[in-house]
């Protein structure tokens, strides 16, 4: 590891991570790599001059394996630090930026906002809970909207972080037997392997694109379907080739609504249950629930009517551009670098 005092001017840091780990998994740390490439291309920076402060052993490996593939600062601090704690503020304070983006579900306290306040001339928070977020300086709630309210709040999907960049709007041909199958970087209720117990149950054969990660805990039947692991890489790829895609209520969620998909989802979290109860209202989704003594039948019968329904994908696309679109999404990136903006003055 290197030493702190080489990170003493950095311009922008992130506090987040990815763990196998309920409620945390990784699309915290997905969603700040979006965040960190944009202000990295529109500000000019050196990739260098951004950092990541992860934990890294043990459950939060997973960090490792999703940074290194980009060229962003990486900084350790021990994964027994408890969030918000005042041992994770001491390890904050020993650096300074013109920004830290803080992004993960909790509740920041308002001694560690004052702990941290003057090493950070412009503090941002994400999706969390706590009323005292109402004293940073952005404060956005995409995903987690049950919260707190206060003047200047910025609640709701059109706060959405969505990777934009890969949004290529495929044509979908008429009879696309492929299946998008994603429960986040963590499935801790190993939704996919009840998924395909479901699909087994099809006659029709399709063809299932599922993570690389999930290969080592699912079992498979041999000949009932085409299964292709893909890498973390390949997400938006395998997406946008395909017609039905069935995920829990994270970011994968949104990412499928953005892409004009027809969408099942199974959440796995209460916060993702009430993100797609309250779209469920909307009919841009199908929700189904994972305790459903009926699942299987439920699961058959929705998979088998939005494939052979011709006009479905039609109905839906104009409710889902109501809820995200790429200017929404360009709208809330702008935030961010206005606020950065504002640390220079």
């Amino acid at each position: 590891m290197k030493k702190y005092k080489s990170f003493l001017n950095h311009k922008i840091v992130f506090r987040c991570d990815a763990a196998n780990i309920p409620e945390i998994g990784s699309g915290h740390v997905y969603r700040s790599l979006v965040i960190a490439k944009f202000l990295k291309t529109k500000l000019s920076l050196d990739p260098k001059l951004i950092a990541f402060i992860v934990k890294t052993k043990g459950q939060y490996s997973k960090n490792l394996t999703i940074l290194r593939k980009h060229k962003f600062e990486i900084i350790r601090i021990k994964s027994t630090i408890k969030d918000y704690s005042t041992e994770e503020a001491k390890e904050l304070n020993k650096l300074r930026a013109n920004m830290i983006i803080i992004d993960r579900l909790g509740k920041v306290n308002k001694n560690f906002y004052e702990s941290i306040k003057t090493n950070f001339k412009k503090k941002i928070i994400i999706d969390d809970s706590s009323i005292h977020r109402k004293l940073f300086d952005l404060s956005l709630n995409p995903l987690i909207q049950n919260v707190p309210t206060f003047k200047g709040e910025k609640v709701g999907y059109k706060y959405l972080i969505l990777d934009i960049s890969k949004n290529t709007k495929p044509k979908i041909k008429k009879n696309n037997k492929n299946i998008f199958l994603f429960f986040g970087g963590f499935d801790s209720k190993n939704l996919t392997q009840k998924v395909i117990n479901s699909l087994n149950l099809i006659k029709i054969k399709f063809n299932i694109h599922l993570p690389l990660a999930y290969k080592s805990s699912v079992k498979i039947k041999k000949n009932q379907h085409n299964f292709n692991f893909f890498k973390p890489e390949k997400y938006f790829n395998q997406l946008n080739k395909s017609n039905i895609s069935i995920i829990s209520g994270g970011i994968a969620l949104f990412d499928s609504i953005l892409n004009k998909k027809k969408i099942i989802c199974i959440p796995q979290y209460e916060h993702q249950e009430l993100n797609a109860k309250k779209i469920l209202k909307t009919k841009a989704i199908n929700y189904l629930n994972s305790k459903n003594k009926n699942f299987d039948v439920n699961l058959i019968n929705l998979i088998l009517k939005i494939y052979k329904d011709k006009h479905y994908l039609k109905k839906i696309n104009a409710i889902q551009r109501r809820i995200i679109d790429i200017k929404k999404v360009k709208n809330t990136l702008e935030l961010f670098l206005k606020t950065y903006a504002k640390s220079k003055n």
